[in-house]
């Protein structure tokens, strides 16, 4: 079926039956619900890439996906989460594999180019993040999920998870139950999202009055090297009774170092962040970090169509706050 179809069905020219659909302020509403009897009984549907060319969008969203880490399924379940807000907006997800950094540039400038993208999420900032500054110069539309570490002050929208907060939530939740000697486990200095949720930890700390020296882990996102990392927190003479982490994965490498009583019970206690499959599938279960995914990836869809649409809209950042998932 067309749009001539449904003019002739309703009595209207194919220009009312456009305005029906695009702008329905335009027509007299008995003339607009006639057409609308038309397009439902006629089975109507727009064609979407006549409309894409007329408007010279694509309605297509790029997002670089990289290989997973770890134990965490969270990209995964970004990935639906953007997926899913980008359809309620009427758009789709192009992915495609990380290469070289020049490389890359060279397909999000052929992405635009071509036409096959309005616009990009950056899901994978990193401190000074070089391709930001190479956006805005080239006024190509992006969202960052993650703040412009090293580059707050510049042009660029974004929308992130307070990672500090939800780990004071973490050391909060495990003073509470009477730990004194809580240890920090993440990744080196230099990462940004790391170097917060090590901040949120000695806030906390801080906060409660307990000791920080000496209570700090720090290694790449594995559970072997995590194990090993918590293992020499744990030779101490004063060994910490329990961990706030980074990352799930760094939370099962400390759960394994620490082991299990007699009893079946964890020696340490560990909080978690991300709140994946590992904090449940681990017996005991373990608490830990929830970030907002479905906000954060309508929040993100929102901003990038804004700006698609606006051009010149004014650069914004988001804060949202995870949640302690508390099981132990």
């Amino acid at each position: 079926m067309t749009i001539s179809d449904v003019a002739a069905a309703a009595g209207v020219s194919r220009q009312t039956v456009s305005n029906v659909l695009n702008a329905p302020g335009r027509v007299a509403p008995e003339t607009a619900e006639r057409v609308r009897q038309a397009i439902e009984k006629l089975g109507y549907r727009p064609n979407r890439a006549a409309q894409n060319l007329r408007e010279r969008a694509s309605r297509c969203i790029g997002l670089k996906i990289a290989a997973p880490i770890g134990v965490s399924n969270f990209l995964d379940r970004f990935l639906y989460a953007l997926t899913s807000a980008a359809g309620a907006a009427g758009y789709h997800l192009l992915l495609f594999a990380p290469t070289a950094v020049d490389e890359e540039l060279a397909v999000y400038e052929d992405l635009i180019r071509t036409g096959t993208v309005d616009g990009f999420v950056l899901a994978d900032v990193s401190a000074k993040d070089r391709r930001l500054p190479w956006f805005a110069e080239r006024r190509i539309p992006f969202v960052c999920f993650g703040r412009p570490w090293g580059q707050e002050d510049g042009p660029y929208t974004w929308v992130d998870v307070d990672g500090a907060y939800g780990i004071e939530q973490g050391v909060d939740h495990l003073a509470a139950r009477g730990h004194r000697r809580i240890a920090y486990l993440g990744w080196p200095e230099g990462t940004g999202f790391g170097d917060e949720r090590r901040k949120g930890w000695l806030r906390a700390m801080e906060r409660h009055d307990l000791p920080a020296d000496g209570l700090i882990g720090v290694c790449a996102e594995g559970v072997a090297v995590a194990a090993e990392a918590a293992g020499r927190l744990l030779t101490m003479p004063a060994p910490p009774t329990a961990f706030v982490c980074g990352s799930d994965t760094h939370a099962v490498g400390a759960r394994l170092a620490g082991g299990l009583d007699t009893d079946g019970r964890p020696r340490v206690e560990v909080v978690g962040f991300d709140d994946s499959p590992a904090a449940t599938l681990i017996s005991p279960r373990m608490s830990s970090i929830r970030q907002p995914l479905d906000e954060v990836a309508r929040r993100v869809v929102g901003l990038l169509k804004a700006r698609v649409q606006g051009g010149d809209s004014p650069p914004e950042g988001v804060m949202l706050r995870p949640e302690l998932v508390a099981r132990e």
